[in-house]
């Protein structure tokens, strides 16, 4: 049995007790650590961000008085616990004291959990391990800092020599030096950066105490994506073979899930907080997958988005090959189409099985391979963090990396701007800058509002139909920088003449359910105008000079009847858009 102290700040220290098992059979180890009038338990803050500038007296929960562990030991087992003190730095804490050691026999013995009581002068109180908090006298949260059995099970395995990256700002100062003593404990080298902050923060200086490597950012204003780029350009550079970055409100890191996808990572591997296994309705994460005819990927992409949900809902749309069959054997729940959809079709099968298991996320992402399930924690973070409806995982926001082909490119441009304009976002500031990607995380309120909404389309043009659907409903909107591949394998979209042939009727779906008065309309009225314009001043000038401009003249015609047809066409479509039996025609 050991004790370490480590200092923390100005007067808060960690207190680490280390025990190991030398016994031949499973005991029941009982030990006694004692806090000294002159210290007690704390937080590092009472608001959780931030420094915490309460005094000693203020931040102080138990006092004069001893924690009672009791856990069963097996044969090597190796268990620690972590938990912060306040008080005087001459003092020194006692050591602790094992009160007894007595051998397991029986198998509820066997199966007890770790225990953990406060025996102070006047009572006693279990404290609650499995939230890691202590009731305290304050009514505040005091964390016990870390608490593992046997040290890392097998699954973590992977992952035991990888480093874990932290990015510090301003409001995760807490939740960061959390992180980073967490890690150190189980034996992760810690590699920090920092954002919104100096170079000389008292912050850095306290990571840095606590075993941090700390990175200066490679630039100012620099992205989260970029930060994490640092930090793994840095790991690599060590010779580290792995590392998880943490998200940027740094929760506390699921190591059993986070392993499991670390095995399927080529590098970097983004945390799994701890947090997506708490909730009491319904599982926090569901991954659905359209496909049609992806035996030759889905296998893959089922077991690389596993790591990161609940479970992986794949829909089967019709597919004439093996691919509900290869879901299945990589473990996905497979919901096959008896017929070929469409990939709106596939999406509103998506919404109603997430509905129907209460869902709290929902992310979709494609079945060629060519979104990266790494990136989910990043849009369910920033979804809960934005309390956002609906986060698109965008090639255009922050320093996405993503190399779209040129005619793509040209045919997404004109679909953004055409979209945000039906849309009614004028001001580009507030357009969403990816309106076709598919890679999304759905709320628990959209996910109930959109499969319950039978006007959205069967075809591609469902990605532009939700975001209308969210535009009518007032669900919020967010974006959130990723990476698509292009150059995977198995990609549906391999072909520049199908890429072109998807993108204009894209285009054309866009302009058709869109607001084609303002789409088609505003500008069939400007070429009108131009037109009219331009030969009422060329019929004039033949009036008073005599001189006739026929190629002219023809031209601005010409335009003036455009802009006439574009007028008329609008309005037509305008009425068969608004009226709901011809809508549903359509569709």
């Amino acid at each position: 049995m050991t004790k370490s102290v480590e200092s923390i700040d100005a007067d808060t220290r960690l207190v680490t007790l280390s025990m190991r098992s030398m016994a031949d059979e499973p005991v029941m180890v009982s030990i006694t650590d004692s806090v000294p009038e002159t210290h007690a338990l704390t937080s590092l803050a009472g608001d959780g961000a931030g420094t915490d500038e309460r005094t000693t007296d203020e931040r102080t929960g138990y006092s004069d008085g001893s924690l009672a562990v009791e856990q069963v030991a097996r044969p090597g087992d190796h268990a620690t616990l972590g938990y912060l003190v306040c008080g005087p730095f001459e003092t020194e804490l006692p050591t602790p004291t094992v009160r007894s050691v007595v051998p397991v026999t029986d198998d509820a013995q066997l199966l007890a959990g770790t225990t953990v009581e406060w025996i102070g002068t006047d009572s006693t109180s279990t404290l609650d391990i499995e939230s890691s908090s202590i009731p305290a006298v304050s009514d505040e949260a005091l964390p016990l800092l870390h608490l593992s059995d046997a040290g890392p099970p097998a699954a973590a395995s992977a992952m035991a020599d990888a480093a874990v990256g932290v990015v510090l700002t301003a409001t995760n100062e807490d939740a960061a030096y959390r992180t980073a003593l967490r890690a150190s404990r189980r034996g992760h080298p810690v590699i920090a950066t920092y954002a919104g902050l100096d170079d000389d923060a008292e912050a850095l200086d306290t990571l840095a105490d606590l075993g941090a490597s700390v990175l200066s950012p490679p630039r100012q204003r620099a992205s989260q994506s970029e930060l994490h780029r640092a930090l793994s350009q840095h790991a690599r550079e060590r010779g580290i073979p792995g590392i998880v970055l943490q998200t940027r409100d740094c929760p506390r890191i699921d190591y059993d899930r986070t392993a499991l996808a670390f095995e399927r990572a080529d590098y970097d591997v983004v945390a799994i907080p701890e947090q997506w296994r708490e909730t009491d309705d319904g599982p926090a994460v569901v991954v659905a997958i359209p496909a049609y005819n992806a035996a030759g990927s889905i296998g893959d992409v089922v077991e690389r988005a596993d790591a990161f949900a609940d479970e992986v809902l794949v829909i089967d749309d019709g597919s004439r090959d093996e691919t509900g069959t290869r879901a299945r054997e990589a473990g996905a729940t497979v919901v096959v189409h008896d017929r070929n959809r469409g990939y709106g079709g596939a999406l509103k099968t998506a919404f109603r099985e997430a509905a129907a298991r209460d869902a709290a996320h929902l992310v979709v992402i494609d079945a060629d391979g060519q979104h990266d399930p790494a990136d989910i924690p990043l849009l369910v973070e920033t979804q809960s963090r934005d309390d956002a409806d609906v986060v698109i995982g965008s090639r255009y926001v922050g320093e996405s990396r993503t190399k779209i082909p040129f005619v793509r490119s040209l045919g997404l441009s004109v679909i953004n701007d055409l979209t945000n304009l039906s849309l009614g976002n004028l001001r580009p500031s507030g357009w969403v800058q990816d309106t076709q990607s598919g890679y999304r995380a759905y709320s628990r309120r959209a996910v109930r509002s959109l499969a319950a909404d039978p006007t959205i389309g069967d075809n591609m043009g469902a990605s532009t139909d939700i975001l209308y659907h969210a535009h009518r409903n007032r669900l919020s909107v967010a974006e959130v920088g990723t990476t698509i591949s292009y150059d995977v394998e198995n990609s549906s979209t391999q072909g520049s003449l199908s890429h072109g042939l998807d993108l204009v009727r894209n285009i054309v779906w866009t302009v058709e359910y869109g607001r084609p008065l303002l789409i088609v309309g505003v500008p069939g009225a400007v070429t009108t105008l131009l037109g009219v314009s331009v030969t009422l001043l060329l019929v004039a000038q033949f009036v008073e000079m005599g001189t006739l401009y026929p190629i002219q003249l023809g031209t601005a015609i010409l335009f003036g009847i455009g802009g006439l047809l574009l007028c008329i066409t609008a309005l037509m479509m305008h009425v068969l858009n608004g009226h709901p039996s011809l809508r549903r025609l359509e569709r």
